[in-house]
């Protein structure tokens, strides 16, 4: 996914509640977000490590990630799309939308 917004939130309230979701279906032992200044990493550490990386660019209401770099395990290119997806419906539930 190349870039998402959220409305009505800065990034570190959405860092917080995508933790709480991790948490929530006991992925967050395998998967981590982080926010380091402008940057929001996502990371799967599972047989090996995905890592993708986001630019974060704050608007008036919310903020807009736009996809910056992208590491993909050999171990889990097969499941990349299965990944983005259960990302994309984590995304959904904070009240964020892909674009």
């Amino acid at each position: 996914m190349r870039s998402f917004e959220v409305s009505g939130m800065g990034s570190e309230e959405f860092v917080e509640r995508i933790r709480a979701q991790l948490a929530a279906r006991e992925v967050d032992r395998y998967v981590s977000v982080s926010l380091r200044g402008v940057e929001l990493a996502v990371v799967l550490n599972y047989l090996g490590t995905t890592k993708i990386e986001y630019r974060v660019e704050p608007d008036g209401r919310g903020f807009r990630a736009e996809l910056i770099r992208q590491r993909v395990s050999p171990f889990h290119a097969v499941f990349k799309d299965r990944f983005e997806g259960y990302f994309e419906e984590a995304l959904n539930n904070v009240g964020a939308t892909v674009v």
